[in-house]
């Protein structure tokens, strides 16, 4: 099962290699989208989404791109997946099917319910800082070789 979509990990793994380099340093989508194995266009429209909540900003001109607008400590992952991903994520059943709830419970209703509460939870204590600091060199680079791998 696929929690996020492709272009929500793209976003991920794009920020956080903005978010590593030194603060206010911008990188052009097209260097982000080339290291990811991205189309520039997409990624440039997943990255704008992340402008309007302040998470990211951009600079035109020869050293133009984007960059974090803020601090890392103050970006939770919960805001970068509910501005890409909307908030279904909170709402829907595991299985899909409409009408699930309480009253007409899936098979899975009451642990979905459960762990999608404690992944809130996590993605709501979890900021952008303590991703890039977690994450290691080792996971960037197997991360854009996958990447890579996925074009035939």
């Amino acid at each position: 099962m696929q929690l996020l979509s492709t272009g929500s990990q793209y976003v991920l793994t794009a920020l956080i290699l903005i978010g590593r380099r030194p603060e206010g340093e911008t990188i052009s989508a097209t260097e982000l989208a080339a290291m990811l194995n991205s189309p520039t266009a997409y990624l440039s429209q997943m990255l704008a989404k992340l402008q309007e909540p302040g998470i990211i900003g951009s600079r035109r001109g020869a050293n133009g791109g984007v960059y974090i607008a803020k601090p890392l400590k103050n970006i939770r992952l919960i805001d970068i997946i509910i501005t890409l991903e909307g908030d279904a994520f909170f709402r829907r059943c595991f299985l899909g099917i409409d009408g699930c709830g309480h009253i007409e419970p899936c098979p899975f209703h009451d642990q979905w319910t459960s762990h999608r509460s404690e992944i809130g939870k996590w993605l709501s204590s979890t900021t952008l800082y303590d991703l890039c600091n977690d994450v290691n060199d080792n996971w960037i680079t197997e991360r854009l070789r996958f990447n890579r791998a996925e074009v035939p």
